[in-house]
């Protein structure tokens, strides 16, 4: 419902692409972003747009996957769930770079041409813990020895501690490991170090580190590291899940498959509402761990199956069984 000037930047078969230059007259769901860094971070595209429109926007680019793509259209649509529209992501993961003109260090997301780092001092969107405290890293970085060699940094937040996984290319001084230590512990932060692949993720402060998040309803808490994947939006997650467990309609009878089960966000409140729980997912790190998260909650009707799920599952033992009801919760 626009007016525009734009440029083009690619022309293809099948559409075209390109920037709006100016805005000749605006819809009345164009807003003023909530972000000063907005037209430079590519971290967020959609803050130009009124909070209901981006939802609508993206319930419409989902269902148009699912018939275009999947060719399913649902029976069924339920209204969007919604949240805090700021402060809500709590995982990411933020670039380096040492800028030697300037001697400063960028940290954050990269601007939205793709190429380089944008220039900014926080995040709006990302958790308080890590999203006010940009230029803290910044200022920390730009101490160490290994400026030029640390390329990014992992965030993990959990439901009491933030944890950051710093990448580095070359190994450390013990001057930068004190930095970082004293960094974590001024911050409250859990401080690891990955010196190559995901195996060498290590901490370095505090001795004995845990995440978790909680579903307080059905009292059950989840463990995980801070390179494991979990639901970005805690408070999304905790209406999503007992709304799961409310449509699986479970008396304590059912046998339920739950596919792509990760962690068990949804496969430990189910086993409390279900005879027993059959939970599937790729990653075999994230199956140990979530057989170690149903004993730490006392949950003894669960197994877990490591297998990829986008290759055929038709021999698979755990296949071959019959259920009840089915979770089906791919990544997107």
């Amino acid at each position: 419902g626009e007016k525009v000037l734009f440029k083009y930047t690619a022309i293809n078969r099948k559409f075209d692409e390109a920037y709006v230059s100016e805005v000749l007259e605006a819809s009345e769901d164009r807003v003023e972003p909530g972000c000063p860094h907005f037209q430079i971070c590519g971290g967020c595209s959609m803050q130009h747009l009124a909070v209901e429109t981006q939802i609508h926007h993206k319930q419409k680019a989902m269902l148009d996957a699912l018939e275009h793509i999947g060719k399913v259209k649902p029976d069924v649509i339920f209204d969007p769930m919604t949240g805090d529209q700021w402060a809500y992501r709590r995982k990411a993961r933020l670039g380096v770079r040492h800028v030697r003109k300037k001697n400063k260090v960028l940290v954050g997301f990269r601007e939205r041409a793709g190429r380089f780092l944008a220039d900014i001092e926080s995040c709006k969107v990302l958790h308080p813990s890590v999203g006010e405290k940009l230029t803290d890293f910044q200022d920390l970085i730009l101490q160490m020895d290994a400026k030029e060699t640390i390329p990014q940094i992992e965030v993990a937040v959990g439901d009491e501690a933030t944890a950051l996984v710093f990448r580095h290319l070359e190994p450390l001084s013990g001057k930068d490991q004190a930095l970082l230590v004293e960094f974590a512990k001024a911050h409250d932060f859990q401080m690891y170090l990955q010196p190559k692949g995901p195996t060498t993720v290590h901490c370095i402060w505090p001795e004995n580190p845990g995440l978790f998040y909680e579903h307080p309803e059905f009292n059950t808490k989840v463990a995980f590291g801070p390179q494991d994947f979990f639901q970005v939006n805690s408070s999304i997650n905790r209406k999503m899940v007992p709304r799961a467990v409310e449509l699986l309609e479970l008396d304590g009878t059912q046998k339920v498959l739950d596919l792509f089960c990760g962690l068990g966000n949804f496969t430990l409140p189910i086993a409390q509402n279900a005879a027993e729980v059959i939970g599937v997912e790729g990653d075999s790190v994230m199956v140990r761990r979530a057989k170690e998260t149903a004993l730490a909650n006392g949950v003894e009707n669960t197994s877990y199956f490591a297998f990829d799920l986008t290759s055929d599952v038709k021999q698979e033992a755990w296949m071959k069984q019959k259920y009840d009801r089915i979770l089906l919760d791919p990544p997107r």
